[in-house]
């Protein structure tokens, strides 16, 4: 797939990738689009460019030699990136989504205007909801960018995952006592620069260098009393400690209501898209609750100004990257999960179109469906 990139922020030396998907239909269109919507992912931990994989799934939605294309697919990527999530946090993450962002609006669409709506994936879950709800710069030169709307795909409990882990497993166990033995003994003031050492953290982690900050921050061992920043999802929190986190979401100011309806009614929405067999997280953990306990905190703290999608799911069969080749995760990839991220967009910002429509990004989707029923259908699979 032909893509650009882009340096949205050469001090750091960090890039966009911008996907420009062409369909073989519409090989002889000479003027491409430029599509004034954007659709802006955020990768997890160990993710770069085009990883996970269903990122190019979404760009094969918005192909850029269709006539009239709204929409366009952009990856940003962060310091974070890839093997380096050990050395910065969520504080960085968020500077430079802000940045992106601004660039987005200042060199690719050349409009201050653009729509731009984030999705993570992961660990990028928890940029999204740091972006919503963490406290904004203290500098006015550079407020937090104004978005339209926010999408979540498999946000998940990295301390959850880690004691999970620690329960099954007495060597990892073994290597998560050590390293917190490690945490304790060093200095706070030491915390940011001090990498614990690779052969206690790599079967907690992978191989990547952690610092006892960021190590903290993931494996939250204060959690749920005093949970850290990275510590979004845990399903221990309390009620009064989400309403601190979701229920800010409807008093962001940078974060628009969805443009329908009156302005009495207009609301703020997120999309939360849970992987149903997510091995990320423990089997102990009922998502459909979990989800309903953050929906539940939204609209509480905002006095119903901010809601969960109606599109929010646990989407069936879908793993936690929502990879593979069976019909029941193509289904869960390029049916349930693409169909809800349309549909969302559709409500915050529009030029999506309806099932229905025969232009747009629905054919392709629509296409998509039947292939998977036809084969379905062949192979005697119940979807």
């Amino acid at each position: 797939m032909e893509c650009i990139l882009h340096k949205y922020f050469p001090k750091r030396y960090l890039l966009l990738l911008e996907y420009l998907y062409r369909t073989p239909s519409n090989a002889g269109v000479t003027r491409e689009a430029q599509p004034p919507n954007v659709l802006l992912f955020i990768g997890g931990l160990y993710d770069s460019f085009r990883s996970p994989g269903y990122v190019d799934d979404l760009a094969a939605l918005f192909p850029r030699n269709a006539p009239n294309q709204k929409w366009r697919v952009m990856h940003v990527q962060l310091s974070s990136a890839g093997r380096a999530f050990g050395v910065f946090d969520l504080n960085r993450d968020v500077e430079e989504i802000s940045h992106a962002i601004r660039y987005i609006r200042e060199n690719v669409t050349q409009s201050s205007s653009t729509p731009v709506v984030i999705m993570g994936h992961s660990t990028g879950c928890q940029d999204v909801m740091h972006y919503l709800t963490s406290a904004t710069s203290s500098s006015p030169s550079q407020p937090r960018s104004v978005i339209s709307g926010a999408i979540m795909q498999a946000p998940v409990s990295d301390r959850e995952a880690i004691l999970d882990e620690t329960n099954k497993k007495p060597d990892v166990r073994e290597s998560y006592e050590k390293a917190l033995a490690t945490c304790a003994s060093t200095p706070v003031s030491k915390h940011t620069t001090t990498i614990l050492p690779t052969d206690i953290t790599k079967d907690i982690v992978g191989s990547a260098p952690i610092s006892i900050s960021r190590f903290l921050s993931l494996a939250s061992p204060d959690s749920p009393a005093r949970p850290s920043i990275d510590d979004y999802f845990s399903s221990d929190l309390s009620d009064e400690h989400l309403l601190t986190t979701f229920g800010r979401i409807g008093s962001v100011e940078f974060l628009q209501p969805e443009p329908t309806g009156s302005m009495q009614e207009k609301q703020k929405s997120i999309l939360i898209l849970e992987s149903g067999s997510d091995g990320a997280v423990p089997a102990y953990i009922d998502k459909h609750q979990l989800i309903g306990r953050w929906k539940h905190a939204i609209e509480a703290g905002s006095d119903g100004k901010a809601t969960s999608s109606s599109h929010s799911m646990v989407v069936p069969n879908a793993v936690h990257d929502i990879g593979g080749t069976t019909i029941e995760a193509r289904t869960a990839r390029l049916i349930d999960m693409r169909g809800a991220v349309l549909r969302y967009l559709q409500d915050v910002v529009g030029d999506i179109g309806h099932e229905t429509d025969s232009s747009g990004p629905w054919p392709i989707w629509q296409h998509d469906k039947k292939a998977i029923e036809a084969e379905a259908g062949v192979t005697d699979v119940k979807l």
